[in-house]
């Protein structure tokens, strides 16, 4: 018998790809079975410049039944294995370091990196422990042409087309999940601030009933914003960036290598992203309007652009500035209304950490549903508490890149390097850090974002070497281990250079595989 209270109808108020991504996860796997309708307004665009991805997305794609080649067809898709810094510890061309998806060699079995900062010796902290920073510098691919869907030689997110990826998530969910679609503009909420929302009352439909509300407005955050008005919580003394610049480019030749690595450049007063597609890449310059104007960030992107080899003419007309304020909210559930997407927070595009919170909040809500308006108050408490929690933890990761650097060379960096800047959270790690290496025990959260290697990864990038302890010095005195280590490293290294395709070649081979099927199905 089901009870009158019972959660049956879900309403996602807002498109894009985290609301169609939310709306499709809740439809796939929500614990409760649901109807989800998702309500987007005509007048309101996408932001259209998200095009990084963790791994997390290969299992996100798979749980909602996409097949890999349509996505990689569909979205312009690539692979990316990984992150490449360049300039951010010096001002110097030769200054960068690898960020791989990959976990290093010996990860998990005592402090091997006390053995290999002892030895002195080879290339890069990145290059001795990863194969990925050596198939990245070559533009290979993280598979082999006959490795399954979602499974790889090397662990592997995606670069993207924003439009083209959230209109294969809206035709996937209308068509496939049984997601309704109303198109309509939001214009009140029937409910008092701080109570249940009973409905949203929308221009042309009039009231759309729900008995739980998702709010994936995006920045406008029309629900938990507006409506219950929860505060942002500012971020802006510890990451400063508000505002960037966007451009597409295009290659000069087809037959361009598609790098398999996002590229963070830092620059006098922020940072450039370039994202590497098949057909273009999606570049952009992060910085702060306080250090820097418009047309000072614009000319920066263009000669940047202008500048390399591989692309065309650039067209600065369209040129794309948005703005956007760094934060999160405490308290994103309220009542029956949870944020999701930059409605509940974003603080830069460093590391693409905005899907990866848009894929776990998602999930988290539908593993989580509570199946009666009673269950409404303490599921609210559960995501508000955890949330907050990873929000503070992106915050800290995010900040580690700035406070060390060692650039000098503008009143920008000079304040983002002050660690007093940072939290004290970050302050304390970097203090324990001085004499160790990162452990699991350092961090609190059963599921972390990013995990300890991924600090690993930064700490030793940006030259920040932990003294060698006399209990270390002793360990790496038993050299035997860790050149056995590195030694099957080379060896896997060597496999991998020579087995796999490069980015293009198996992009080529999967979606042309995919159009052969398309076209005879």
């Amino acid at each position: 018998m089901q009870q009158s209270n019972a959660i049956t109808q879900v309403i996602v108020v807002g498109g894009g790809a985290a609301g169609w991504l939310t709306a499709g996860i809740l439809a796939a796997t929500a614990a409760q079975p649901c109807a989800v309708t998702l309500v987007e307004s005509p007048d309101v665009g996408i932001l259209g410049v998200g095009e990084g991805t963790w791994p997390t997305m290969r299992g996100t794609l798979q749980t909602l039944g996409i097949d890999e080649a349509a996505f990689l067809a569909q979205c312009d898709g690539a692979f990316k294995q990984g992150t490449l810094f360049k300039q951010w510890q010096h001002n110097q061309a030769s200054d960068q370091y690898y960020h791989p998806f990959s976990l290093p060699v010996g990860y998990g079995d005592g402090d091997l990196y006390a053995w290999l900062r002892s030895l002195g010796e080879g290339p890069s902290f990145a290059h001795e422990v990863s194969t990925q920073p050596w198939l990245c510098d070559n533009h290979l691919a993280p598979k082999q042409i006959q490795t399954p869907a979602f499974a790889g030689v090397t662990n592997y997110g995606y670069h993207l087309d924003a439009y083209k990826f959230a209109a294969l998530l809206k035709q996937h969910a209308t068509t496939r999940l049984g997601v309704k679609h109303i198109v309509d503009h939001v214009e009140s909420v029937d409910g008092a601030p701080g109570e249940a929302i009973r409905a949203i009352v929308g221009k042309q439909y009039g009231a759309i009933h729900g008995d739980l509300f998702v709010d994936c407005s995006g920045f406008s955050a029309r629900l938990i914003g507006q409506h219950y008005n929860q505060p942002l919580i500012s971020c802006g003394e510890q990451l400063v960036n508000n505002r960037a610049v966007a451009i597409q480019a295009r290659y000069k030749s087809p037959d361009t290598p598609i790098a398999s690595v996002t590229r963070s450049t830092a620059q006098k007063n922020g940072w450039i992203w370039d994202i590497a597609l098949p057909e273009r890449k999606g570049t952009g310059y992060v910085f702060c309007s306080d250090y820097c104007d418009d047309d000072t960030a614009l000319d920066t992107l263009l000669k940047y652009l202008n500048d390399d080899p591989i692309i065309a003419d650039v067209d600065k007309a369209s040129a794309r500035f948005f703005s956007f304020k760094p934060g999160y909210r405490e308290s994103p559930w309220q009542a029956n209304c949870v944020a999701i997407g930059t409605s509940m927070g974003f603080l830069e595009p460093l590391e693409a950490s905005a899907l990866v919170m848009v894929e776990l909040a998602a999930s988290h809500l539908a593993r989580h549903m509570p199946f009666t308006t009673e269950q409404l108050g303490p599921a609210a408490r559960q995501f508000n508490r955890i949330f907050s929690q990873r929000w503070s933890r992106v915050v800290d990761f995010l900040k580690l890149h700035y406070v060390l650097s060692k650039r000098d060379d503008s009143a920008y960096w000079r304040y983002m390097r002050n660690p007093d800047s940072g939290s004290e959270q970050l302050q304390d790690w970097l203090s324990m850090w001085r004499n160790r290496s990162p452990d699991p025990l350092d961090f609190n959260l059963r599921e972390e974002i990013f995990p300890t290697a991924s600090y690993l990864y930064v700490l030793q990038g940006m030259g920040f070497t932990p003294a060698l302890s006399g209990g270390e010095k002793n360990a790496a005195a038993d050299l035997s281990k860790v050149r056995q280590r590195l030694q099957q490293h080379q060896q896997n290294v060597h496999m991998q250079l020579n087995g796999l395709p490069t980015n293009r070649a198996l992009l080529n081979h999967l979606t042309g595989a995919h159009n052969i099927n398309k076209e005879y199905s």
